[in-house]
């Protein structure tokens, strides 16, 4: 594809993104847009709440979707809450990473 077709697709993940950001009812801590060289028909964009699960759900609610939280890894215990959504065509991930639930003193 071409450059211009590489720029379409970012000012639509651009336009994506502020739609995003004005409906959401808590303002996000980052929000980023990407368009790879290597899939510049394919956007994407990322939402991220700094550790605050009810804005990825309040924003989920918003776009009409459901938000799953499980640890992170097998590895990692910390608490990933996440919903997918798709706007306009283009993905969209919202998400925040919550320290690990205390485990009662359990080593």
């Amino acid at each position: 594809m071409s450059n211009s077709q590489r720029r379409r697709s970012l000012l639509a993940a651009h336009s994506v993104a502020l739609h995003v950001t004005v409906l959401s009812p808590v303002p996000p801590t980052t929000v980023m847009v990407t368009c790879h060289a290597f899939s510049p028909g394919k956007p994407s964009v990322d939402v991220n709440f700094y550790m605050d699960r009810g804005g990825v759900e309040q924003l989920a609610a918003a776009l009409g979707v459901e938000p799953t939280t499980r640890p992170h890894s097998k590895t990692d215990p910390q608490m990933y809450t996440v919903a997918d959504a798709v706007v306009a065509s283009v993905p969209v991930k919202i998400w925040t990473l919550l320290d690990a639930p205390e485990t009662g003193g359990a080593a």
